[in-house]
């Protein structure tokens, strides 16, 4: 583990997914050692940037969030840790527009570790959670107070003796430079936390409606589909699929989106955000279109283009399904 709070975990709120790209010239600017969290964050090592700019951690994320406002007009939440894991804890523990910096004693940073909730801690998911909870471990610390071969025997042996280095602070997992990958990503964050199913599909259907519009406009197609729900408590699941066959056409996006949400099976669970991505991205012409026999997909796919028109002539969602009027 780092000696020394040197990883950022910096979050920025509501950029595209072409501004995210171009942030990564910014942080570039900062650290070479830059690696892409999409749709909206990043983990810097500034270990480097701290002795060739002779700035403190804090200074130079300071520097990066006054630079991204400047740059782009985007606000940006941080945090600063000795390793990955620590850095985005302490992010999720920041005020907007802030960054909370962690202190290098150990003795300080493990006792803001033990108070989190164990959904924190990475490769914790709903059911392991709900597992550990039935034996009355609720938070990190109640973790941490378990010997070794008390938690690989609720949780395996290895998932045990990860989850256990990680309740005492150490992850192992190091900042890997990579920019963001080549696909197009669609986020709608919701104003509230949302229970209702069907809002949560008009929001699908809006992703779908966008990304399929951008992938013609761009003459590519996507073999790839994935989607991220994101939960009131900044937890999320990710679920992906490739596709039959590569597609730019929305209604195919729609169906498959529609499909992995289902799969979900999520049971009053609060919803702040979801984000669609399609990847493996290639030039339509490189590829057949297979015909079909649905006369309801093949009308949808004759109007594409003249919906693609009016809305390159007037204005993205100029023409809309009914289930969006008023979004």
């Amino acid at each position: 583990m780092t000696t020394s709070s040197t990883i950022l975990h910096l979050r920025v709120h509501r950029a595209g997914f072409e501004t995210y790209r171009e942030l990564f010239t910014v942080l570039g600017d900062t650290t070479p050692v830059a690696q892409a969290l999409p749709p909206d964050s990043a983990l810097l090592d500034l270990a480097g940037a701290t002795r060739y700019f002779a700035l403190t951690p804090a200074q130079l994320a300071d520097r990066l969030q006054t630079r991204l406002a400047a740059r782009y007009g985007l606000a940006s939440t941080g945090g600063i840790g000795p390793n990955r894991m620590l850095a985005t804890l302490a992010a999720d523990a920041a005020a907007p527009g802030t960054v909370h910096v962690l202190p290098e004693a150990p003795a300080e940073w493990e006792q803001f570790l033990r108070g989190r909730p164990l959904r924190a801690l990475p490769g914790i998911g709903p059911a392991l959670e709900r597992t550990l909870a039935r034996y009355g471990i609720e938070t990190v610390g109640d973790l941490a107070d378990l010997p070794l071969a008390t938690v690989q025997r609720i949780a395996g042996t290895s998932t045990g003796r990860l989850l256990h280095e990680r309740a005492h602070g150490t992850d192992r997992r190091t900042v890997a430079p990579a920019g963001p990958p080549a696909a197009l990503t669609s986020t709608h964050r919701f104003d509230r936390d949302v229970l209702d199913p069907a809002e949560i599909r008009r929001a699908l259907l809006a992703a779908a409606i966008d990304l399929g519009a951008r992938l013609r406009a761009a003459r590519q197609i996507a073999r790839t589909l994935e989607l991220q729900v994101t939960y009131a408590d900044r937890s999320s699941t990710t679920r992906s699929r490739t596709l039959r066959e590569p597609t730019a056409h929305t209604p195919a996006l729609q169906q498959v989106l529609y499909e992995l949400f289902a799969a979900l099976a999520l049971q009053r669970a609060r919803v702040r955000a979801v984000t669609v991505r399609v990847g493996e991205l290639t030039a339509a012409t490189q590829v057949a279109e297979q015909l079909t026999f649905d006369r309801l997909i093949e009308d949808a796919r004759t109007l594409e283009p003249v919906i693609d028109q009016a809305g390159r002539r007037f204005g993205p969602g100029a023409v809309r399904p009914a289930a969006l009027l008023g979004r």
